[in-house]
């Protein structure tokens, strides 16, 4: 028996589901299988003779060139051959290859009969073939319209592009046009020529393309041979980094009506010219013409229309093994860019404002960790020291404030239960104002004031109007970070929030449930696994003087600064980022079942390998509240 084959099934859902020793008769026909990055594994129009499990790695799976799907370690597809007739409908079409180098447990379909003679096997996997089922009909329906996989998984970084070709600066367009032929490439960058060379490696210029040469030198009758690059190149770069999400990458394109973005390397040089059929390649169009339905829309009516598509977007995502770090950056982007049009149409009614103004967003939205249990949490900011009298510009922005949180509410966004809205008035401050709560909540921070400054710590901009490019977000954030770590009693009472609540674990490791109206087990994975970690992280960077707001970015720059050790800012990071997935999958099945969302989960659902890590998530979690009790005296508080 293929023993290590069988371990690792063992923990997989639904090989959990089997008796150990059915699992074991069957282990013999097990084999494993390495892949190489690329290497195919299915062929749409074959039926496979084994099904496929994921040990290691990832699979990239494509239905019929519409349904994408990635398969992590303890996924399996190919196992829908082995089902009786009609309920295998999407069978041998499917083409799997290797995402990076990993390793498959193959299972013959005849072993796989002989498991599914046991009822819970069979009804797991029956179960998963309606829904791919179902999956391959919406496919089907939408006309194999590329689905939103792209824009959540990758990054600009991730899409294959040629390296860049550089010209010298005294090239004549010519010779610039040889050097590209020669390259086989359809864009050159323009180099400073050093004076001890005769090849440009100064600082980069601009960049030449086929259609500046077309439209700026052979359509206008110029001399190639004589005329200089420099006088056709487009001068200047419009830069993508490797971490940006594409929708950013194209939305800029966009903006600057270009067909290339040059992709920069971390240090900051030109790594490679990334164009639109590079990333269209990526299949990312579905977030793009979200992007420009928000920026198009003229009511609040087409608002909510697209709210709604982008919440579908998020749900059908979490089939596909997006990552929550990457749904999270993209609700939070749209949600950012729903909530920037709904404001312009505001000031169209309105009229223009009186004074320089910022909309601020906080908490999960400000950490641009959302996913689709979400409420109003906003705040603006506005500098009246030139603007006139003051109770004029508090009934403007009091206006401004109470359309902008109506419309917001018919576009889909709920009303924040603590009231933390722009029609608000305690949310809705002049500059002098908000310096003043800062100095207050730092001199006597009693319950309200910790909450407040919990949020405001999060706190970034979706809008800013006027103050020179964001200055006035600036200020706001320098002086809050200024005023209130220096309090010492706000920190201790910020850091016994983060210890308010413990993991949710018994004795000897089990976890502590409580039970739902059916009487199942679960647990609050927000209470005692999310929340502590944010707001634990919140106040070590507040501390620290950080002004970023994302937990893992933050946990990442407190490990530079030796306030963290790197074990246990990056075991944070990964348990952080696997309580929100498991968070997110629950909430996308509430939302697929018409279910009110919440934050519990049921450790029965998940497969053996989750429920350990899950287990070791809280245990690092209690460790890192032993840390804020130690570092900020929290057992002398009581």
């Amino acid at each position: 028996m293929n023993d290590a084959l069988v371990t690792f099934l063992k923990a997989a859902l639904p090989f959990s589901l089997l008796p150990q020793r059915l699992l074991g008769s069957e282990g013999d026909s097990f084999s494993a299988r390495s892949l190489a990055a690329g290497e195919e594994i299915l062929t749409a129009g074959t039926i496979p003779d084994a099904a496929c499990v994921v040990r290691s790695g990832s699979l990239e799976a494509t239905y019929a060139q519409c349904l994408s799907l990635t398969l992590l370690p303890g996924d399996m597809l190919g196992w829908e051959a082995a089902l009786p007739t009609g309920q295998g409908a999407v069978t041998g079409l499917w083409d799997v290859r290797a995402a990076e180098p990993s390793e498959v447990i193959l299972i013959p379909l005849d072993a796989l009969g002989r498991l599914m003679g046991d009822e819970l096997f069979s009804r797991a996997l029956i179960a998963r073939a309606v829904g791919l089922a179902s999956a391959a009909d919406r496919a089907r329906s939408q006309s194999c319209q590329p689905g939103p996989d792209p824009f959540l998984r990758l990054r600009v970084g991730d899409v294959a592009c040629p390296a860049p070709v550089f010209v010298p600066s005294t090239a004549s367009v010519a010779e610039a046009a040889r050097v590209m032929a020669r390259a086989k490439a359809t864009a050159a960058l323009v180099r400073a020529q050093n004076k001890n060379s005769d090849m440009g490696n100064g600082a980069v210029l601009g960049i030449l393309t086929e259609r500046d040469v077309l439209a700026k030198v052979v359509a206008a009758g110029k001399d190639a041979e004589t005329l200089p690059v420099t006088e056709v190149m487009t001068p200047g770069l419009v830069t993508a980094g490797p971490e940006e999400l594409l929708i950013e990458a194209f939305s800029r394109m966009v903006h600057h009506g270009i067909r290339r973005l040059v992709l920069l390397d971390v240090t900051g040089a030109p790594a490679g010219v990334l164009g639109e059929r590079d990333m269209l390649s990526a299949r990312g169009e579905s977030p793009l013409a979200l992007a420009s339905e928000i920026a198009n829309a003229t009511a609040p009516e087409e608002l909510t229309r697209t709210f709604e598509r982008l919440h579908r977007m998020a749900g059908r995502s979490v089939a596909e093994g997006i990552t929550s770090d990457a749904v999270g950056r993209l609700i939070s982007e749209m949600h950012d860019r729903i909530m920037c049009r709904a404001w312009e149409m505001v000031l169209d009614e309105l009229g223009p404002a009186p004074a320089p103004h910022a909309v601020l967003v906080l908490g999960s939205q400000g950490r641009r960790e959302q996913f689709l249990a979400t409420d109003q949490d906003l705040a603006l900011a506005y500098d009246g020291a030139d603007a006139g009298s003051g109770q004029e510009l508090e009934a403007w922005f009091a206006r401004l404030g109470e359309r902008l949180t109506q419309m917001l509410l018919e576009v889909g966004f709920p009303p924040c239960k603590n009231r933390i809205m722009l029609d608000n008035p305690d949310w809705r401050k002049s500059l002098d104002g908000w310096l003043d709560l800062f100095d207050s909540i730092a001199e006597t921070p009693d319950s309200e004031g910790i909450l407040k400054a919990s949020l405001l710590c999060d706190m970034r901009p979706v809008q800013v109007h006027g103050s020179g490019n964001g200055g006035l977000n600036v200020r706001l954030r320098e002086a809050m970070t200024r005023r209130l770590r220096k309090s010492s009693v706000l920190l201790k009472y910020m850091a016994r929030e983060a210890v308010r609540f413990s993991p949710p674990l018994g004795l000897f490791g089990s976890f502590s449930l409580k039970k739902d109206d059916q009487g199942r087990g679960t647990l609050d994975i927000k209470r005692g696994g999310i929340f502590p970690i944010t707001q634990g992280v919140k106040t070590l960077a507040l501390d620290h003087g950080l002004a970023e707001t994302g937990t893992c970015a933050r946990l990442r720059l407190l490990h530079r600064s030796e306030a963290l050790s790197v074990p246990l800012a990056e075991g944070l990071c990964d348990a952080y980022d696997f309580l929100q997935t498991l968070r997110m999958r629950t909430q996308a099945g509430h939302l697929r079942q018409g279910k009110p969302l919440d934050n519990d989960i049921r450790p029965d659902t998940l497969g053996a390998m989750e429920r350990e890590r899950l287990r070791s998530a809280f245990k690092l979690i209690a460790e890192f509240q032993s840390l804020l009790f130690e570092k900020y005296g929290l057992r002398m508080l009581g």
